[in-house]
């Protein structure tokens, strides 16, 4: 019995890998700390360098040249219990850095340009091997990477003075690094580019209340790279393969709008929506034929992901022309079923709390914000064969620091 639970539950890790691939933690969703101290609800607002990402139109607001810099850090701790196995155990602890940079020039009183890189989001796992020994029979490697880097270029052009029209062209980068067991140690390194577009609206009706509305196109993504099998030899293979990987990136679209009760106060609300029904499964092609004869079916990635939408809130309170203080919360559902649940690349159902605040003269501004996800646990029943049975839990918190400088 435990013998085919072991085997089931090692299946369900190499089918379901890719299921964080796109999941909430590389949603595209969080980049600046004034926004991410608003909980993200910026759409409506977009007033600093990060609304080349939450909605390019509001680059127009800049009054002069800006140069902006941001870092942050995430931080999950992932946790895994499944007692008929004897596993209770979590992930090991590690930082993935994200940053950005960010130039906004006005070119006049209708038209500004600006440029943003920066890498949106990035996550993982890293278990320890003799943990999960049960589950590879043997000590192996079980960790995961993924990543995206991004480049865009801007535009807002104000058509009259309430309302402005602002779009962006979006060049990722992105990569997937996988350890995890196989027939003996299996890696794979993959990257990859993709181009896409933002179309976006702002509009300003009177000094206390504004509203946004921005579009990212879907796109689809293409990995290519290396992969290793340390068993392959022993069905006459190569323990090499050259491997790629193809997928649609879902849109994304966001509604926003920002009101301001008093001089000292303000109050803005998204709502989030991302089509990830649309992402329906992640195959692999192994250049090598005899590779894709045997592997390739066995890690094509069945997603049954369902879209989504977040609902975020926040506020700022200044304190005076220089100090602000910031708070907020959104709501972050996975889109992937449980019956797809598994370690390498774990999604939840979070709830965020953030936190910020900020320093601005009229040279500069500096910006420190703090994200704290709260995952729901998942609960995997014996039941569903194709995921990994147990107890899945995560925490995870980011801290972020932006400064930028106006010329």
């Amino acid at each position: 019995m435990k013998r085919i639970l072991k085997q089931t539950i090692m299946v369900a890790a190499v089918l379901m890998l890719g299921t964080g691939l796109a999941a909430n933690g590389l949603n595209l969703n969080s980049v600046g700390s004034k926004s991410i101290g608003m909980g993200g609800a910026f759409v409506g607002l977009a007033d600093d360098y990060s609304a080349m990402f939450w909605n390019p139109a509001g680059i127009i607001q800049q009054q002069g040249p800006v140069l902006s810099v941001y870092g942050s850090g995430i931080v999950p701790t992932v946790t895994y219990e499944f007692p008929l196995l004897g596993i209770d155990t979590q992930t090991e602890s590690k930082t993935y850095l994200s940053g950005a940079l960010g130039f906004i020039k006005p070119l006049s009183d209708k038209v500004s340009v600006g440029v943003l890189i920066y890498a949106p989001s990035g996550s993982g796992a890293t278990w320890p091997g003799a943990d999960l020994a049960l589950l590879g029979e043997g000590v192996f490697e079980w960790e995961s990477m993924v990543g995206i880097l991004a480049v865009s270029p801007s535009i807002a052009v104000r058509l009259t003075d309430k309302f402005t029209l602002g779009a962006a062209v979006n060049v990722y980068y992105g990569f997937l690094k996988v350890k995890r067991p196989g027939l003996g140690q299996y890696e794979e390194d993959l990257d990859g580019l993709a181009v896409g577009g933002t179309i976006s609206a702002l509009y300003q009706p009177s000094d206390k209340l504004s509203f946004g509305l921005t579009f990212k196109t879907p796109i689809n993504v293409k990995l290519e790279g290396d992969a290793s099998m340390q068993g392959a030899p022993l069905l006459g293979l190569s323990g090499e393969a050259m491997a790629e990987r193809s997928a649609d990136w879902p849109m994304w679209i966001a509604f926003g709008m920002a009101v301001k009760p008093a001089k000292c106060l303000t109050i803005t609300a998204d709502i989030q929506f991302t089509d990830w029904q649309s992402l329906t499964d992640i195959p692999i092609t192994y250049l090598d034929p005899a590779w894709q004869l045997y592997f390739a079916e066995s890690g094509k990635f069945e997603l049954r992901w369902e879209s989504k939408i977040q609902w975020r809130i926040g506020m700022e309170y200044k304190l005076n022309d220089t100090w602000a203080l910031r708070a907020g919360y959104y709501y972050d559902p996975s889109p992937g079923p449980l019956e797809t649940a598994n370690i390498l690349l774990p999604e939840f159902t979070y709830n965020w709390a953030t936190l910020g605040v900020g320093y601005h003269t009229d040279k500069i501004s500096l910006d420190v914000a703090i994200e704290i996800g709260f995952g729901q646990d998942r609960d995997v029943p014996l039941t569903m064969v194709e995921a990994m049975p147990g107890t899945h839990g995560i925490f995870m918190w980011v801290p972020n620091i932006a400064f930028s400088y106006r010329f």
